[in-house]
């Protein structure tokens, strides 16, 4: 990424902008946008889940959506969504399988 790209990316989101709206802006991954973040001396910001987001990551997990598809709902990682099905004594399933309805 251009330094100006850098630079310009830095001041959104020290701004605020959601990280989401950065990822397709720059083309980016979410980790790459906190990684920049942080070398631009930019105080990086983590919204996980709370108790409540926890158990309905995985209460939607269990009944077939994947993992991304998750994390998109409720505007998180999918990372987030697996720590979350985990710590509620969930699986993670095979990558591609869907539990039958």
């Amino acid at each position: 990424m251009s330094v100006p790209n850098r630079a310009a990316l830095a001041e959104q989101y020290a701004k605020g902008v959601p990280v989401d709206k950065l990822v397709r802006r720059f083309g980016i991954h979410r980790t790459t946008v906190h990684r920049l973040a942080a070398q631009a001396g930019v105080a990086v910001r983590r919204r996980g889940l709370d108790e409540r987001g926890r158990r309905e990551a995985a209460r939607l997990y269990e009944k077939g959506m994947t993992l991304e598809e998750v994390a998109a709902k409720l505007g998180v990682g999918d990372e987030t969504v697996r720590s979350a099905v985990v710590t509620s004594g969930g699986t993670i399933r095979q990558r591609g399988r869907r539990p039958s309805l």
